[in-house]
């Protein structure tokens, strides 16, 4: 009884349009290659940071942070998400935006005892960790709730905030107030990276001031910038930064896509 015949290859049993077709695109992946043509692309997805953004950035700073694809890639949770196995979550990023100023309720402006103190293990394990305004002062419980005697950083993340909550005559903190007033934004560090190129922001003093929402913090850390109030002439903390030692954290007392070129600076400094 005869053999049967070898199976053809898989190009001969192919249609002459199908074969022409495959080989031409293995002979463009082959000059892709011998060219290096593939290597930026790999490249600027290699050398772009992962960030977190627990919250809701402002429209204006999505915007930013959308021009900026080559510096930064970002995933946005709210902070409910992370409190499940925070650890493993955060271990996927090299920086964390918490950036909650938008929120209309306090559990908005909230984060879990976990995820507090695994922000800060984040930063002392090298992790980067910015801040925006009243971000994290509250501490969320369940369905919804807060803790009615947390209104300050200190009690969800210890030493790590570079500002501190003061107590108002009112008993109420400075963090919960917030101000609103026409300002410039003034480099206060001489030769920190964040204000490279940056003197103030607006640049000239014959441009309109920002609209500004800010608080009336306690700098700890060092002030990077701040911001002054054109009409009493009095200045706030603006940036203020922390190291510790691998990991950092800088806060922003308002929003950053008011100073997109510090905030593309800031991206470049944290890469």
């Amino acid at each position: 009884m005869e053999e049967d015949a070898p199976q053809s290859s898989f190009m001969a049993g192919l249609p002459k349009q199908q074969v022409l077709l495959v080989a031409a695109v293995l002979v463009v992946a082959v000059l892709v290659f011998v060219s290096g043509a593939w290597k930026p692309f790999f490249e600027v997805q290699g050398n772009q940071t992962q960030m977190l953004i627990i919250g809701q950035p402002s429209p204006g700073l999505e915007i930013v942070l959308d021009q900026d694809q080559s510096l930064v890639y970002y995933t946005m949770r709210d902070a409910s998400q992370l409190d499940i196995s925070p650890a493993q979550q955060l271990e996927q990023y090299d920086v964390v935006l918490l950036d909650q100023h938008l929120g209309a309720m306090p559990y908005d402006h909230s984060v879990s005892r976990q995820l507090g103190e695994e922000l800060q293990n984040f930063v002392r394990t090298g992790g980067k960790l910015v801040v925006v305004m009243d971000s994290g002062i509250y501490r969320s419980g369940p369905e919804g709730t807060v803790a009615s005697d947390i209104a300050s950083w200190k009690a969800n993340f210890d030493d790590l905030m570079p500002v501190e909550c003061d107590r108002l005559p009112s008993e109420i903190g400075s963090c919960e107030v917030p101000l609103f007033f026409a300002g410039r934004i003034r480099r206060s560090d001489l030769s920190h990276d964040l204000m490279t190129g940056i003197e103030s922001a607006p640049s000239s003093p014959a441009l309109p001031p920002y609209s500004v929402k800010a608080f009336d913090v306690r700098p700890i850390g060092d002030v990077v910038a701040i911001i002054e109030d054109d009409a009493s002439e009095k200045s706030f903390p603006g940036i203020v930064e922390k190291k510790k030692l691998l990991g950092k954290v800088i806060y922003f007392n308002y929003d950053p896509a008011l100073s997109p070129g510090i905030w593309q600076n800031t991206l470049e400094y944290l890469r």
